[in-house]
């Protein structure tokens, strides 16, 4: 699928990226998929490489709720918090995701995407198919401000990209970010500029809590999100097939140890 281009003045350029941004908005936004993805209630996720498991299960309190929203999930999905949210949002037929590269459109696909993400053995991640299946049909977003023959991935445009997609959300999901991490100071400028953000309640999350940054538990995530105006998802069908899974192989067979046949008299008995 070859990528388009759009420009401030192109109609279907992001109203959010010129809102906020004005004159420093992208010049150029490149993209491959439905743009319209964007229309719908969108959260971008950020986290730190590093988190502590603690964290990670946090995080996984909060999207027993956040999970039942129609939301469109928008970032680089890097860290393992955000690959996480970017299977989850292959997981429901209500979420949707939004590819956001720091490559050029030109060197990246649907295919090198998921290769700096998921490498062997967890390149057959249980969504693959689901992934692939979105791709093929159009169902899947891929974003980049990068030059299209720029083949890697430098700081600067990674942190650039995920201001870029920081902007186009409605919200900013920040699951981790330890002192000395590059995203606290992005979850900081985010923050600073007005743009809804929060972060769970643990404790690794105490400097994002003095920056001002609010927490949501599990019981309270879901109010928040509906004062920004994201939906819940309808009670889905019986006939509703969540994911789009190659059967599982049948378990092997147990292995029970019987009693080895020692004769009378032997000390081993």
């Amino acid at each position: 699928m070859e990528y388009q281009v759009l420009t401030p003045q192109d109609p279907a350029y992001p109203a959010r990226l010129k809102e906020r941004l004005g004159s420093e908005a992208p010049e150029r936004l490149y993209y491959r998929g439905p743009l319209n993805l964007l229309q719908r209630f969108t959260m971008a996720a950020i986290s730190a490489d590093y988190s502590p498991g603690t964290a990670l299960w946090a995080s996984n309190q909060l999207f027993f709720t956040i999970r039942d929203y129609e939301i469109n999930y928008i970032g680089g999905h890097h860290s393992v918090i955000e690959m996480e949210i970017f299977r989850l949002g292959l997981y429901f037929p209500h979420t949707s995701v939004s590819l956001f590269t720091a490559r050029g459109l030109g060197k990246e696909t649907f295919e090198s995407f998921l290769l700096t993400r998921f490498s062997p053995p967890m390149h057959e991640f249980p969504e693959r198919k689901e992934y692939f299946r979105r791709a093929e049909e159009g169902e899947l977003l891929m974003l980049s401000i990068t030059d299209p023959q720029e083949g890697g991935m430098t700081g600067k445009n990674i942190r650039l990209r995920n201001w870029i997609a920081c902007n186009l959300a409605d919200v900013v999901y920040v699951p981790g970010a330890i002192k000395g991490s590059k995203t606290l100071p992005m979850a900081k400028r985010v923050f600073k500029a007005g743009i809804p953000i929060f972060t769970t309640d643990h404790e690794s999350n105490i400097y994002l809590h003095k920056i001002g940054i609010p927490a949501y538990t599990r019981k309270t995530v879901g109010k928040y999100l509906e004062t920004l105006s994201a939906h819940l998802a309808p009670p889905p069908s019986k006939e509703v097939t969540y994911l789009n899974l190659e059967p599982s192989p049948p378990p092997p067979p147990r292995l029970i140890q019987r009693p080895l046949p020692f004769p009378k008299g032997s000390r081993l008995r």
